[in-house]
């Protein structure tokens, strides 16, 4: 997996991560780049089915391209915080090459996840990496919108205009 794409979209979007998660990856030495390079706290966890941490816990979740599924990306949305972020690379799928199309991703990840951007490597860069595809994704913060707040069942609300 190319872990530099990923590495240069997270520091696209974020100047320090307080805490973070890599999941899949056999290489201790991520965790460590990740910190050196965003800051913050990372944890690391092998292919566990279930990760092992409370709901809510982490702002980034970097996942292993083999490690993508349904049931991972659903763990991946209870660990995240609102607004958290996963990332990950997947095999583009070619005529020659096994893997994921953009769509069958949007079809995994659209329960839980706005899809803020699907990038590919340069073009010149296709024969030596193969076609990936990286992926970030917002988890949805849709529980938490105004519309959904009951006014009257709280003494003070910030969306209730004075008058």
């Amino acid at each position: 997996m190319p872990v530099k794409a990923v590495i240069a979209e997270i520091a696209g979007r974020y100047r320090r991560v307080r805490s973070g998660l890599d999941v899949g990856f056999g290489d201790p030495e991520l965790s460590k780049t990740l910190r050196e390079l965003r800051g913050g706290v990372w944890m690391s966890i092998g292919r566990e089915a279930e990760f092992p941490f409370e709901d809510a816990q982490f702002e980034v979740v970097v996942m292993e391209g083999s490690m993508v599924s349904r049931a991972a990306i659903r763990e991946a949305n209870r660990v995240l915080l609102p607004d958290g972020c996963l990332f990950f690379t997947v095999p583009e799928r070619t005529r020659k090459q096994t893997g994921y199309t953009p769509p069958e991703i949007y079809r995994m990840i659209r329960e839980g996840f706005n899809i803020l951007s699907v990038s590919r490597p340069k073009w010149w860069r296709f024969g030596r990496d193969g076609r990936t595809l990286t992926v970030c994704a917002q988890k949805k913060a849709w529980r938490e919108h105004k519309s959904f707040i009951r006014e009257s069942s709280l003494p003070f609300t910030p969306f209730r205009s004075r008058t």
